[in-house]
C-alpha cells in the first residue's frame, strides 16, 4: 500500500500527515489524541499546546506500557495454562492407556480360561470317543471271531 496524505484536526490545529495507514485508522488515532488533549486541558488547566502534547504523549506511553505488561502477563498465563492442559492430557492418556491395558489383560485372561475349558471338554469327549472305539473294536473282534468259528 502506498503512502497517502491525510488531514487531521487535533486540539484545534489541522495537520497534514503522510502515512501508509488507512485514512480511517489515522482519523481514529487523531480523534483519540484530540480527546486526550481536551481532557488534559480541562483536568490540568493547561493552555499551552506543547505541554498538553507532552502530557498526552506521557499518558499514552504509560497506557501502552501498562497494556504491554498485561499482554506479557496474559501470554505467561496462557502458556502456563497450556502447560497444565498438556500435563492433564498426558495424565489422562496415561490413565486411559493403563485402563486399556488392564482390560486387554482381563480379556486375555478370560480367553485363556475359555481355551483351557474348551481343551478340557475336548479331552473329555476324546476320552469318551476312545472308550466307545475300544468297545466297538472289542465287539468287532468278538463278531469276527464268531464268524471265523462258523
Amino acid at each position: 500500500m502506498g503512502k497517502a496524505s491525510v488531514s487531521v484536526k487535533i486540539y484545534n490545529n489541522t495537520y497534514a500527515l503522510t502515512t501508509s495507514a488507512s485514512e480511517e485508522q489515522v482519523l481514529k488515532i487523531a480523534a483519540e489524541v484530540d480527546r486526550r488533549m481536551q481532557e488534559l486541558a480541562e483536568s490540568k488547566r493547561l493552555l499551552q499546546t506543547d505541554k498538553l502534547a507532552i502530557w498526552t504523549a506521557l499518558d499514552l506511553a504509560a497506557e501502552r506500557l501498562e497494556l504491554q505488561g498485561k499482554c506479557v502477563a496474559m501470554k505467561q498465563e496462557m502458556q502456563q495454562q497450556s502447560v497444565e492442559a498438556e500435563q492433564k492430557m498426558q495424565e489422562k492418556c496415561a490413565a486411559l492407556e493403563q485402563e486399556l491395558q488392564q482390560k486387554c489383560m482381563a480379556a486375555e485372561q478370560k480367553m485363556q480360561e475359555k481355551y483351557i475349558a474348551l481343551e478340557q471338554e475336548m479331552q473329555q469327549k476324546n476320552n469318551v470317543l476312545a472308550e466307545e472305539l475300544q468297545r466297538l473294536q472289542a465287539r468287532y473282534d468278538r463278531l469276527l471271531a464268531a464268524v471265523r468259528e462258523r
